[in-house]
C-alpha cells in the first residue's frame, strides 16, 4: 500500500475553505472586541466597521497572516511583541488606504493618549499583542482541529458560506 503525499484539489480546497472559516472568526472577533471596548468606554452600544455583518476584514486579514507568521513559533513574548509590530504598522498603513480608497476614515484614536494620528495607539497595540497570543495559542490550534474532524466537504462548504456572506455584503455595502 503506498501513501499520498501531495493532497488532492478537493482536499486543499476544504483547507482553504477553513481559512476563509478562520478569516470570519477572526473578523467577527474583532467586531466584538470593538463593541465591547466601545460599550466599556462610553457606556453605549457603537455599530463597528463598514460591512453590514458583524465582522472587520481588517481583523481576517492580520489574523490569517499572524497565523501564517507564527506557525511554527510557540515562544508567547514573540508572538505577543513582533505580534505588535505587525498590526500595529499594518494598521498605520491599512489607515491610509483605506482612507485613500475611500475617502472615509474608519477608526480614530484621537481620543487616547499615546496615539499618532489618531491612526494608531499604544493601547490598542497592546490589546493586538494580546488577542494575537490568544489567536496563535487557541484560536487557530482550535480551527485547525475543528478542519481535521469535520468532513472536507463540510470544511468546503463553510468556507463558501463564509465567502459568500462576506463578498455580497461588501458588494451591498460598497454600492451603497
Amino acid at each position: 500500500m503506498t501513501e499520498r503525499l501531495r493532497p488532492t484539489t478537493f482536499e486543499r480546497a476544504a483547507l482553504t475553505g477553513s481559512y476563509v472559516y478562520e478569516f470570519t472568526v477572526c473578523g467577527f472577533v474583532g467586531w466584538l472586541y470593538e463593541v465591547t471596548v466601545m460599550y466599556v468606554m462610553y457606556h453605549s452600544y457603537e455599530e463597528r466597521g463598514y460591512l453590514h455583518l458583524p465582522i472587520l476584514p481588517i481583523y481576517g486579514f492580520f489574523g490569517l497572516i499572524l497565523v501564517a507568521v507564527f506557525r511554527k513559533r510557540s515562544n508567547v513574548l514573540l508572538v505577543f511583541f513582533a505580534s505588535m509590530a505587525i498590526t500595529t504598522a499594518g494598521e498605520l498603513a491599512a489607515s491610509y488606504i483605506i482612507e485613500a480608497v475611500i475617502h472615509e476614515q474608519l477608526w480614530s484614536y484621537h481620543m487616547w493618549r499615546f496615539n499618532f494620528q489618531g491612526r494608531i495607539s499604544l493601547y490598542s497595540s497592546l490589546m493586538f499583542g494580546g488577542l494575537s497570543v490568544l489567536l496563535v495559542k487557541a484560536v487557530h490550534p482550535l480551527i485547525r482541529l475543528m478542519h481535521k474532524h469535520l468532513p472536507e466537504a463540510v470544511s468546503l462548504g463553510l468556507g463558501i458560506a463564509c465567502l459568500t456572506m462576506i463578498g455580497t455584503d461588501l458588494l451591498m455595502t460598497l454600492k451603497g
